[in-house]
């Protein structure tokens, strides 16, 4: 073993911290599919009220919740020297919070659906907000426990076994909801939300293993005001922290436009609605396979690289979709790309900012770029509102052009493992 190459780390902690982190990343992911925002709540909800208010409020929810308390949790875990209990009293909240979902759908949900549905609005609530809370825990005790230059295969099989174990609960899933006879209303959710707690509480054994190495940090804000006055003066003399905002920011605006490709296919294209599920696949399918590639490029050549190459494939993805009028084929590339860049996001662009920010500092930064790119969530919403004025041809072009720019800046990143100059600084 290399101790440069391991940071010190002994290999038997080394080996124990892989594989129980693998066993938290793999089956939090399966925990988020069988509690998925997207398709499962939804449909729940749909049996609960008509309106489509609650949808609306269970999507803001987990966003604001996600990024909301990030600023302040850096401000409360600055001088901890381990912060690792925190996170799992948070992920305990968290599995308990499904189960009494889960048991409550069961026997109250036929009856009583009013109350079920405030009682999942308020637990989504502080479910969501304690998620933001442990975004940034996470961040800090994995880039203690993992050496920086095996961060991007450990992230890059915690996402290939995780996407794998997450189709797998989507077929649960359909199996569930699709056998009314053996799973008749309500008992169908209620086990769906039983295996979310299931999933999570084994995520949770996963992370109590992980052996966390103790911080040597002293606070330095004596106030939340004070932390905010910093995080003003990092992103201020930080040009490095600034092109990285900015690429990420493109990117993830990219995958955040990616459920007008599907209008755009079924509007505009006039394409049946069985091509979903194939670009649905599509999109599992590049996400899956490029975590590998990511997560080599990581290691072997800095995560700059593999940001660079999420660029790229940000900038083809609506690309691609402008060639869907000539051949319809071209959209399930154009979702293949999504997938890549989703995962590259989730690889290059969070192993960078662990790499570039000192131990001190790595929470502020952490919850700083959440925060700073908190406002991306509502491009779904503005381009909805201009969608059936204009076309959406117009809406990918401006991506691509977005997407050429933010590459050149991610050219320009200066990576911190081969510099100083990479390097957040105060």
């Amino acid at each position: 073993m290399d101790d440069d190459l391991y940071e010190g780390i002994p290999p038997s902690e080394y080996r124990r911290n892989f594989l129980a982190g693998l066993v938290h990343g793999v089956f939090f992911q399966a925990s988020n599919a069988f509690s998925s925002v997207n398709t499962v709540l939804p449909a729940f909800l749909s049996t609960l009220t008509a309106s489509s208010v609650a949808v609306g409020i269970l999507a803001a929810a987990q966003r604001v919740g996600q990024v909301l308390p990030q600023l302040f949790t850096a401000y409360l875990i600055e001088d901890r020297p381990r912060k690792k209990p925190w996170l799992l009293a948070i992920i305990t909240f968290r599995w308990i919070s499904w189960a009494a979902i889960a048991l409550l759908t069961l026997w109250l949900a036929a009856d009583r659906p009013t109350l079920v549905l405030i009682v999942l609005l308020s637990l989504f609530g502080a479910f969501s907000i304690a998620g933001g809370m442990g975004t940034v825990i996470y961040a800090d005790v994995f880039a203690k426990a993992i050496p920086t230059r095996r961060r991007g295969r450990f992230v890059g099989w915690r996402q290939l076994l995780g996407f794998s174990l997450a189709i797998g609960a989507g077929g649960v899933v359909a199996g569930i909801l699709g056998d009314p006879a053996r799973f008749p209303y309500p008992t169908n959710y209620a086990v769906i939300f039983g295996l979310a707690a299931v999933t999570l509480l084994v995520a949770f054994v996963g992370f109590a293993l992980i052996e966390e190495p103790p911080s040597r940090t002293a606070r330095r804000s004596p106030s939340l005001r004070a932390l905010l006055e910093r995080s003003v003066h990092l992103t201020r003399i930080n040009a490095n922290f600034r092109r990285l905002l900015i690429s990420r920011g493109a990117t993830e605006s990219v995958v955040a436009i990616a459920p007008f490709f599907v209008v755009f296919a079924l509007r505009d294209l006039g394409i049946g609605g069985a091509a979903i599920g194939g670009y649905l696949a599509a999109q599992m399918a590049g996400a899956a396979g490029s975590n590998l590639l990511w997560g080599w490029l990581g290691d072997r050549l800095g995560n700059k690289t593999a940001i660079v190459g999420t660029s790229l494939a940000a900038l083809a993805a609506p690309a691609a979709a402008l060639l869907a009028p000539v051949t319809v084929e071209a959209l399930f590339v154009t979702f293949a790309l999504v997938g890549a860049a989703m995962s590259g996001v989730r690889l290059g662009y969070v192993n960078f900012i662990l790499e570039m920010a000192s131990e001190e500092l790595r929470p502020t930064c952490v919850a700083l770029q959440n925060t700073l790119l908190a406002p991306i969530a509502l491009l779904p919403l503005a381009i909805g509102a201009v969608g059936t004025l204009i076309d959406l041809r117009i809406v990918f072009a401006l991506a691509v052009g977005m997407m050429a720019v933010s590459t050149v800046v991610s050219l320009r990143l200066r990576d911190p493992r081969h510099g100083a100059e990479g390097a957040c600084i105060e």
